[in-house]
């Protein structure tokens, strides 16, 4: 006995084209909604201290914006802005020995993982 196509029994190829498609769809949304959660968290810590969560402050320093936690009392530089401040202050004459060691602990060398001294 063969079976045969009706709106009532789909066929099997139809089956199979269904779930593929909703498999891509599922794919689709999954996709979108992990972006979005990506988005959100992003937003979520924009400007946010790494240590404490507190909202972090723009602040000047020696011509140079840097974040400031009110809370915990940190500051975080952006990309390069060590090698500004470092920068700024050779600029104006002999670095002085804490701050040379500070900027010392940030300068890192490929294959080097000491701090580098003068």
């Amino acid at each position: 006995m063969s079976r045969h196509h009706s709106d009532d029994h789909p066929t099997r190829n139809e089956d199979e084209y269904f779930a593929r498609e909703n498999a891509e769809l599922i794919k689709q949304m999954r996709s979108r909604l992990d972006q979005e959660r990506l988005v959100q968290e992003r937003r979520n810590h924009f400007m946010k201290c790494p240590k404490c969560g507190a909202d972090l402050k723009e602040k000047d320093f020696e011509q140079v914006k840097v974040d400031v936690c009110p809370e915990c009392h940190g500051f975080w530089l952006d990309q390069g802005e060590i090698n500004l401040l470092r920068q700024i202050q050779t600029s104006r004459g002999p670095v002085s020995r804490i701050m040379h060691d500070i900027f010392g602990l940030f300068h890192h060398k490929t294959g080097d993982s000491t701090p580098s001294t003068r």
